[in-house]
């Protein structure tokens, strides 16, 4: 097939990581990248080896060259760069959290739906082989009935205030930054919606935001979880599901690899190494699963869908009353 072109929103640190996925990639071109200063553009093209090097977000969207747009922009910037993606007739991979909350999340997926494009809310680790097997052992029944799970994901980038990720004004913390993948895992296992979020967390007195933060959750099949998630801790990122007959623990859950990953399962007192090969970079795997399905206009389970979106903005809403996190212009 022909390769799809791409157009990236926005000259980041991470949307040079996505730019090497499309070079690593099957399927996908980088053929231009939008910024907010052609400074800025120049200079990440010239790192990327992107041809086209745009001075605004619009002007990318405006270049009839362009086939699919990653938007890498702030939380605050998502919905409105996503409608009009949408309405310029780019398919659309958008960098998660999709938008600040659910509300906004209807509305701009009720606007991208007027028009015949792919979306797609990029958790990356939803396309990659690891996490369909994560789900197969578990839809299979190989630790019996899900009941207790435990969804981490924590780093520390210490008090750069001026950093996106913790900044009251665009919308971040560090529930929105990965708490949303903890949340997003927590569901995909539970295979239901939370009927209760129960959450406590450190608000920094300067970002204003999260700096870390724990959630108790009751799914509708009566299994709960914990998610922690932090910007500010050295912790271990992994996940751990307890079922009625046995166990099961992903080190890697986020950024499995290239090559093999190990899930380990637990039962009966015996622990199995369960390989699975990744075959290409874990970006490379979600640039060619967006041109995989791009015909469907959304890609299957575990990927994210439309619908998978708008229940983890509604969880992630309910995590952020319960710490009583309301971001400017909210209810």
């Amino acid at each position: 097939m022909d390769r799809l072109r791409w157009g990236i929103l926005g000259a980041g640190k991470f949307a040079g990581r996505f730019a090497e996925g499309i070079a690593a990639s099957r399927t996908g071109t980088l053929v231009a990248i939008g910024s907010r200063s052609q400074e800025k553009a120049d200079h990440f093209g010239d790192q990327y080896n992107v041809p086209k090097r745009y001075a605004s977000y619009q002007a990318l969207l405006d270049d009839p060259e362009i086939d699919v747009v990653h938007i890498s922009l702030p939380n605050h910037l998502h919905a409105e760069w996503a409608v009009r993606c949408a309405e310029a007739g780019k398919h659309i991979l958008c960098e998660k959290p999709f938008t600040v909350n659910y509300a906004e999340a209807v509305d701009a997926l009720m606007a991208i739906q007027r028009h015949p494009v792919f979306f797609m809310e990029a958790f990356m680790y939803r396309c990659h082989p690891q996490t369909a097997r994560l789900k197969e052992l578990i839809d299979q029944g190989a630790i019996g009935t899900v009941r207790l799970i435990q969804s981490n994901f924590c780093y520390n980038m210490g008090p750069a205030y001026e950093n996106i990720r913790l900044r009251y004004d665009v919308a971040g913390g560090g529930i929105m930054d990965v708490g949303c993948y903890t949340m997003s895992m927590a569901r995909l296992v539970a295979g239901a919606e939370p009927v209760e979020v129960r959450g406590a967390a450190h608000i920094g007195p300067i970002s204003r935001v999260d700096e870390q933060a724990v959630a108790s959750v009751k799914f509708s099949t009566g299994a709960v979880a914990n998610l922690a998630c932090a910007t500010q801790v050295a912790a271990d990122s992994e996940l751990r599901v307890w079922g009625s007959e046995g166990s099961l623990r992903v080190p890697n859950p986020w950024f499995p690899h290239e090559g093999q990953n190990a899930i380990l399962l637990t039962r009966g007192g015996e622990t199995q190494e369960i390989l699975v090969e990744g075959g290409l970079p874990l970006y490379a795997i979600e640039v060619d699963t967006v041109a995989r399905y791009l015909n469907d206009r959304q890609a299957p389970p575990p990927c994210m869908t439309p619908k998978d979106t708008l229940g983890n903005m509604r969880a992630l809403d309910a995590w952020r009353e319960s710490i009583g996190l309301k971001f400017a212009g909210e209810p």
